[in-house]
């Protein structure tokens, strides 16, 4: 599992933040997944679907829809704006891992004008049209 900031954590440090419900030994996993598969059969669907809708409410309200829709918009803006251009080409450039490492650097992503010359530079392409 990956942090907000690309590192790596593992299970225990998953559960402790309480973005996994248990951790298990390899070798008890089939088993502890059925004993929690018939834990949540035994309870009856009517409960199931309320409880489903409870969820699907609070997470409506808590505006995932228009979360869902601004961060679609910001995807296709910081996909187009220089900067994620430059950063999409240098991870054509030298590899997707390398451009994170980059990103996450703390270095400052060349913006407006310095974007569009290290862009042309990594296409071998000229200013003049």
């Amino acid at each position: 599992m990956n942090t907000p900031f690309g590192n790596m954590i593992d299970g225990r440090l998953a559960a402790e933040w309480g973005l996994a419900n248990r951790v298990v030994p390899v070798d008890q996993l089939e088993a502890e997944t059925m004993a929690l598969a018939q834990r949540i059969a035994g309870v009856p669907s009517g409960h199931l679907a309320m409880h489903k809708m409870v969820v699907n409410q609070v997470m409506l309200n808590m505006g995932l829809e228009q979360s869902q829709m601004m961060a679609t918009v910001f995807d296709g803006i910081t996909r187009h704006n220089p900067e994620g251009l430059w950063f999409r080409r240098y991870a054509q450039t030298h590899g997707f891992k390398a451009a994170v490492q980059w990103r996450d650097s703390g270095e400052p992503i060349p913006e407006g004008q310095a974007a569009r010359e290290a862009i042309r530079a990594m296409d071998g392409t000229s200013d003049t049209h």
